[in-house]
């Protein structure tokens, strides 16, 4: 037995470390357990815990005992020499000494990349265009989404370990990796481009001072388009030189040219307090010094062309060009694989520098806008420098600041471009990934280097300014959504330690974004959006999953737990109902394609596939670990939308029953049970595909004792069953995932449509009267399982594939020619209120040469004493053994019931007059039956009642009132009713009290004589000698079935929908019983297309509105 131990704070840094891998992709075995393990072969003790993982315990219960039990001083041995190992391990190489604080690693890269080149060379044009209210408003609305930017990236680093990637970092790991990969690539652009955009504006001052032409210190560098991208290139590569030395020399160069930028900067605002007026029209500069008229003159806009031939300026236009000088923020972030301690320098520094940055551009802007008149900042847009009392401070810190923002740029890029490279997102970026074990940048370094030489010749600074800021704005909005988002789903493992963030900050940052970049330009947001998009969906369709967190599936579950809650199982109707489907699979190799099949069939409703793992619970959990992950996967493969519930139990009908009860949620509970068919005769075909449940461990075959089990026992839980029989000779296409639920015959001609029959049969449910024991049973019609039918075929031709390449065909039958038209009325009627789009064919048994119908009728002729049998009718014996039940069984049963039109009730049950009883038996041919009045002239109150019998269904149009009457005539005081499940009555002994009456009434009695004498013996003789299809043997009525669709559905057709009958009573206690439910089933669907047997409990459709 496992025992506590003292001293846990000599693991802590062990479990620090396995905390920092939970959920991530590093699979390398780390530095300090091979020290440890080291260790450990020189004969050291070792402590088998869980969160050391290491090798050396004992697998026995013996040795963890006494791994366990270590002394103290053994353990006090073994905490040293961790400690030193890790001292070692963690200063070796220096690692420590290389890593920057606060100051050099986050606030001066990110001071020096706002601090940019734009508040040199652009100031004086921000103020010309939009005046001191708009430069101020703007920088506000830059600051504030970046100052709530920050707060969110505050809140993300503080919320665990950032690694190299900065940014790319927390988007992957909090978003998930399609938006990370897409948001971040975009971010590697924009950071790009802001280095781009410094290093281009530094070709300005530096021919301003020392351009040929232009130049006012001196005249040394050449002008032209073409020595401007020479000039630019320079500067680059010079940058890219620092960059491969490594972040320390960058830090370096960083803190000694940020001298030089501090310097002009605080000249720049000397001047402005020191500076006495002066004119310089040769420059066009008119300097005021501090003046309220010209503060007055520069407050408000006043946008206007910056060149002839140019249109004028625009809010949006400004606003881009502006925007790139408050960015910046993310170079801390991007140097956190450098930092001591991210998770403190990144908020601490960020902030102080975004602070900073804003109080010294509102002060220039007040005191440039209150001291320099409109006209010099329209037409010198280098004027800082004109009205210095140091004039080459000025251009000195505009170059410098431009090295320090480029390099910066550069750096954060790389760094960017290693980390995607090295997550293995996109795969043209895998050449980029550098040896295991290296941390070195040189190949990323590289490949920015080269897009940014190319990026030089898309123009000058200002319209190099706006694409910078559309690719910045995204990475800014989508890193507050992700803070937004994981802040709703209220994650529990999200609990930053920087409390300064809010839900609303990310939501005013992230708005705040996608505002700025309408406005700067729609197109260029719109285009920026599609290009996030594509990324994202390469992606999501060529990146292979990574074991990364994604908030979206926290944020899922929180909506999903929400609406399933409303979602009242209590207030389902049948207007809305749905298939939703659990799928009991034994062998997923032979179910491949009933998986597929199903898949289509729930048309956008649950989806569960159940599999049962036969054992002992504790003997078969690794195997049902194993077995999940192989499902799961094969789920992925198949791209069926569905869900995995696997159990455990001991037996095959407990796992079903657990599986049956166990599936779904809420209101979304399957209502339709499906199985395969359990084929004995083991000649299903195989898919031969390899699978990746190829490995698991397969059940014996399911006995069918418990086969038969398991469907009462989904009856008696109110829930549909669904047989799939032959489904594994059902062939799928295997092209486009999308074609996998269309089925393809062989020999298809292309274009031509082949059928999907539905072939409902109403079923028949038996109930004993009260009486002998040999009472006929009489059946009372069920529509649950014949409407489903037709539900279910209707669900599967709405599939886009399957209503391209299928037609819906609905199949009935009648027992004589004669109730053809009137059974295609009725049925034609049914589908039309239903909303079946789909052709009715009506087929009839009686002469049209079934064999096995006319056989039964033959053999039960050859049975039938022929003194029994009236003139000219047919002889036939409604209790041959091998053609009808001789021994009604107690309780409800299932079987085939035909529809019995008017004209068919006439001729069974006929109690009118003596002419018209005559004219029927003489006539047996005859296609309608006489509708005299003799039933209401008739004094005989026994006579009046069989002959409502009759005019119940024949004389449909009698009145109203008079059918009401001749019911309560029938039932009065004795007739039991009760409800289906669609709420209709049933009567329940109607049958009953009909054939009791008939055998009552089968001897003839010697004391009557004359009309009733005659309808007996004639009612005695009908029930003798007509064998119809509703009174054949299940066994029967399957074999002619099978027959009846061989003929009709078997050219042309690929699926068969019909009914299922229901097991009796006691079948699952007899396995000859259930052996015999299984022959039924067998017999019916036998060499036929793919059937599809359902049965169902409730009604699924609707008239109504």
């Amino acid at each position: 037995m496992s025992r506590f131990l003292s001293r846990a704070g000599t693991n802590i840094d062990d479990l620090e470390r396995q905390l920092a891998r939970v959920g991530s992709n590093e699979n390398e075995n780390s530095a300090d357990e091979s020290n440890l393990q080291a260790s450990t072969s020189k004969g050291q003790p070792t402590e088998s815990t869980a969160l050391l993982g290491l090798g050396g315990a004992s697998s026995d219960s013996a040795g963890q005992y006494a791994h366990g039990c270590m002394h103290t001083d053994a353990a006090d041995t073994l905490s040293k020499a961790w400690r030193e190992g890790e001292h070692h391990h963690r200063s070796g190489g220096a690692v420590a000494a290389r890593k920057l604080g606060t100051w050099d690693g986050v606030f001066m890269p990110v001071t020096l990349s706002i601090w940019g080149i734009l508040v040199y060379v652009r100031m004086g044009y921000f103020l010309s265009q939009v005046g001191i209210v708009g430069t101020v408003l703007s920088f506000v609305c830059g600051y504030l989404t970046t100052t709530m930017t920050t707060l969110s990236i505050s809140a993300i680093s503080t919320n665990g370990t950032v690694k190299g990637g900065g940014p790319y970092y927390m988007l992957s790991r909090s978003l998930g990796p399609e938006f990370g990969g897409s948001i971040g690539l975009m971010f590697y652009a924009g950071t790009l481009l802001s280095a781009v955009l410094n290093t281009v504006a530094f070709v300005e001052p530096l021919l301003k001072n020392f351009g040929q032409e232009t130049g006012g210190v001196s005249h040394a560098f050449p002008e032209g388009t073409n020595w401007h991208i020479l000039y630019s290139s320079v500067l680059f590569t010079f940058c890219t030189i620092v960059c491969l030395t490594g972040a320390q020399m960058f830090a370096r160069a960083s803190t000694v040219l940020s001298t030089f930028i501090i310097a002009s900067t605080g000249m720049i605002m000397a001047s402005f307090a020191i500076r006495q007026p002066f004119i310089d029209k040769e420059k066009s500069v008119y300097y005021t010094s501090w003046s309220l008229d010209t503060f007055r003159e520069n407050l408000w806009p006043d946008l206007s062309p910056i060149a002839e031939g140019r249109p004028s300026e625009t809010l949006g236009s400004v606003l881009g060009v502006l925007f790139p000088a408050c960015i910046g923020i993310m170079a801390g972030a991007s140097m956190s694989s450098s930092l001591r301690k991210p998770s403190k320098s990144i908020p601490k520094g960020t902030l102080w520098a975004v602070l900073l940055t804003f109080v010294l551009y509102m002060a220039i802007v007040l005191c440039l806008g209150a001291t320099t008149r409109r006209v010099t900042l329209r037409e010198n847009f280098n004027v800082l420098q004109d009205i210095n009392v140091l004039p080459i401070v000025v251009p000195v810190g505009a170059i410098i600041t431009s090295v320090t923002s480029t390099l910066s740029g550069v750096l954060s890029a790389a760094s960017v471009l290693q980390a995607i490279a090295k997550d293995d997102l996109f795969a043209f970026m895998r050449p980029l990934k550098q040896r295991a074990g290296s941390d070195g940048m040189t190949r990323a370094i590289l490949t920015t280097y080269a897009f940014g030489q190319m990026a030089f010749f898309v123009g000058d600074t200002n319209a190099v300014a706006p694409f910078t800021t559309m690719f910045n704005l995204i990475m800014f909005a989508f890193v507050n959504l992700a803070c937004l988002v994981l802040k709703l789903a209220a994650s529990v493992n999200f609990r930053p330690t920087f409390h300064y963030f809010k839900a609303w900050t990310a939501c005013l940052g992230a708005l705040g974004c996608f505002t700025i970049m309408c406005v700067v330009d729609v197109v260029s947001a719109l285009v920026s959006t599609g290009v996030v998009t594509v990324l994202f969906l390469y992606v999501h369709y060529t990146c292979p999953p990574k074991p990364w967190g994604d908030v979206t599936q926290s944020l899922i579950y929180h909506q999903c737990r929400k609406y399933m809650l409303r979602l009242d199982l209590r207030k389902d109707h049948v207007k809305f109902w749905r298939p939703q489907i659990l799928l009991l699979v034994h062998n997923p190799r032979s179910s491949l394609q009933l998986i597929r099949f199903c898949n289509a069939l729930k048309k956008g409703g649950l989806y569960v596939i159940g599999h049962v793992i036969k054992g002992e619970f504790h003997e078969m959990l690794p195997e049902y670990r194993k077995q999940e992950a192989a499902w799961l996967k094969l789920v992925d493969e198949l791209r069926v939308k569905a869900f995995v519930n696997l159990t455990v139990a001991r037996s095959d009908d407990q796992g079903a029953r657990s599986i049956a009860f166990g599936a779904g949620l809420g209101g979304m509970r399957p209502n339709i049970v499906v199985l395969g068919f359990l084929n004995r005769r083991q000649e299903e075909r195989i898919s031969a595909e390899p699978l990746p449940t190829d490995g698991i461990k397969l059940n014996e075959p399911i006995d069918s004792m418990s086969y038969v089990q398991i469907i009462e026992d989904v009856m008696a839980m109110g829930k549909a069953v669904g047989i799939a029989y032959g489904f594994s000779q059902l062939s799928l296409t295997a092209g486009r995932p999308s074609d996998t639920v269309l089925p393809l015959a062989g020999g298809e001609k292309p274009g031509h449509k082949q059928y999907i029959d539905l072939w409902p049969i109403q079923i028949g449910t038996a109930a004993v009267p009260d009486g002998t024991a040999g009472s006929h049973r009489a059946y009372l019609t069920n529509f649950d399982s014949y409407v489903m039918v037709l539900q279910l075929g209707t669900v599967l031709h709405l599939v886009p594939h399957w209503n391209q390449h299928f037609v819906l065909r609905v199949m009935c039958f009648v027992e004589h020619q004669q109730d053809v038209a009137e059974e295609y009325r009725r049925v034609a009627k049914l589908l039309r209120d239903l909303r079946v789009d789909a052709e009715l064919h009506v087929h009839y048994l009686q002469g049209s040469d079934l064999q096995t119908y006319d056989g039964a009728r033959t053999q039960a002729a050859a049975k039938t004493p022929t003194n029994a049998l009236p003139p000219n009718a047919k002889p036939m014996d409604i209790s041959a053994t091998d053609a009808v039940p001789s021994t009604p069984s107690t309780g409800f049963s299932m079987r085939v019931n035909l529809p019995m039109p008017a004209r068919y009730e006439a001729r069974r049950f006929d109690t009118n007059n003596t002419s018209t009883s005559a004219t029927a038996a003489s006539n047996s041919s005859s296609t309608s039956c006489s509708t005299t009045s003799s039933s209401e002239d008739s004094d005989s109150s026994d006579s009046d009642t069989q002959g409502s019998l009759v005019s119940r269904q024949r004389n449909s149009q009698r009145p109203r009132k008079h059918r009401l009457h001749l019911m309560s005539n029938l039932f009065d005081g004795s007739g039991n009713t009760r409800r289906r499940s669609d709420g209709s009555m049933v009567l329940s002994n109607f049958y009953s009290q009909t054939f009791a009456s008939l055998r009552r009434n089968r001897q003839p009695d010697s004391s009557k004589k004359g009309k009733r004498k005659s309808q007996h013996n004639l009612l005695q003789a009908a029930a003798d000698t007509v064998l119809e299809f509703n009174d054949m043997s299940l066994q029967t009525q399957n074999s002619i079935l099978n027959e009846l669709m061989h003929r009709h559905s078997r050219q042309g057709t690929r699926l068969i929908f019909t009914t299922l009958q229901a097991p009796e009573p006691g079948t699952l206690g007899s396995k000859d019983k259930a052996d015999e439910y299984l022959d039924h089933i067998d017999a019916l669907a036998r060499g036929l297309p793919p059937v599809f047997l359902v049965h169902a409990t409730s009604l699924t459709v609707t008239t109504s509105l």
